[in-house]
């Protein structure tokens, strides 16, 4: 699309009030200075362009509500970020990012964050600041370790940290009442970490591809709210005789199949689907796992 039909797009936006600008899918490697006067707009997708430099423009949009940055060549958040303190919703998913600014606490409104494949080495210390938090998308990172105040996300339902290099948790990770799924497949685990069960909500629990090769019975019974345990593809294949009647814990290998989605799919009880996703099925949110469902 050329330039002017871009500024053509944005005057219309502004002239008419409306409340989304969709600029997705433009090949845009640049963003005109004329975005920076659509402050009426709540919901901008700059989604699956060619953008390099961080786009300030944005940092004026204080009433943005909903921002997609995904898919784009992003090294870093434009300076100011924090003061977009009505986002409810941010995605900077696949840009090539390796560390997030400790501005991301500002954001005290933000209830989605996903940062899904940014080669991320770890979490900022502010992040645990975000209290209206409800959903964090960090799959395929680098992450080793998670901040010690990650307690702190008093309102998280749906932790996905799969595909990092975790090896343990905090033992205050325990501490999130709210949590309802959780997904830790294909990192470090050698055991499974006691803090998890002391989750009160949690309803799916999905380990698959580490190196757990026992559970214990204390493990067990902390787990036996559970609508899901999934084990597969971990050292643990067999089931133990006294395990009859547990046909929630899934263990064993599998391959790359429909089954494996089908299987995390049907995990969550319908209540909690709505705890959790405020009225999106769950089919939409675990096979569109980078957070661009919307």
């Amino acid at each position: 699309m050329e330039p002017t039909e871009i500024e053509d797009v944005i005057r219309t936006v502004c002239g008419q009030c409306e409340l989304t600008l969709n600029l997705s899918h433009r090949q845009l490697t640049v963003l005109p200075i004329s975005l920076s006067e659509a402050t009426s707009v709540h919901r901008l997708l700059l989604n699956d362009n060619q953008l390099i430099m961080p786009p300030s423009e944005i940092i004026k949009l204080t009433q943005l509500q909903e921002l997609m940055l995904d898919h784009n060549q992003l090294t870093m958040m434009p300076s100011g970020i924090g003061s977009l303190v009505n986002l409810t919703y941010l995605n900077l998913s696949h840009n090539n990012m390796s560390i997030l600014p400790s501005e991301i606490g500002d954001l005290r409104s933000l209830k989605e964050l996903w940062i899904v494949a940014l080669g991320l080495v770890c979490l900022p210390e502010e992040i645990t600041r975000l209290k209206c938090l409800v959903k964090l998308g960090a799959r395929d990172n680098f992450i080793e370790t998670l901040p010690c105040r990650f307690h702190k996300l008093l309102n998280l339902q749906w932790l996905h940290l799969g595909e990092n290099r975790l090896h343990d948790l905090p033992d205050s990770f325990g501490r999130l009442l709210k949590l309802v799924y959780v997904n830790l497949d294909s990192n470090k685990f050698a055991d499974v970490p006691t803090c998890l069960c002391e989750l009160p909500a949690l309803s799916c629990l999905s380990l698959r591809y580490n190196a757990v090769s026992s559970l214990s019975d204390n493990h067990i019974l902390s787990f036996c709210h559970l609508t899901k345990l999934d084990m597969r593809d971990n050292p643990l294949v067999s089931r133990p005789n006294h395990w009859k009647g547990l046909d929630h814990i899934l263990i064993g290998k599998t391959g790359l199949s429909e089954e494996v989605t089908e299987d995390i799919i049907r995990a969550c009880t319908p209540h909690h689907r709505w705890k959790i996703h405020n009225g999106v099925g769950e089919e939409e949110e675990e096979v569109i796992e980078d957070g661009n469902s919307l």
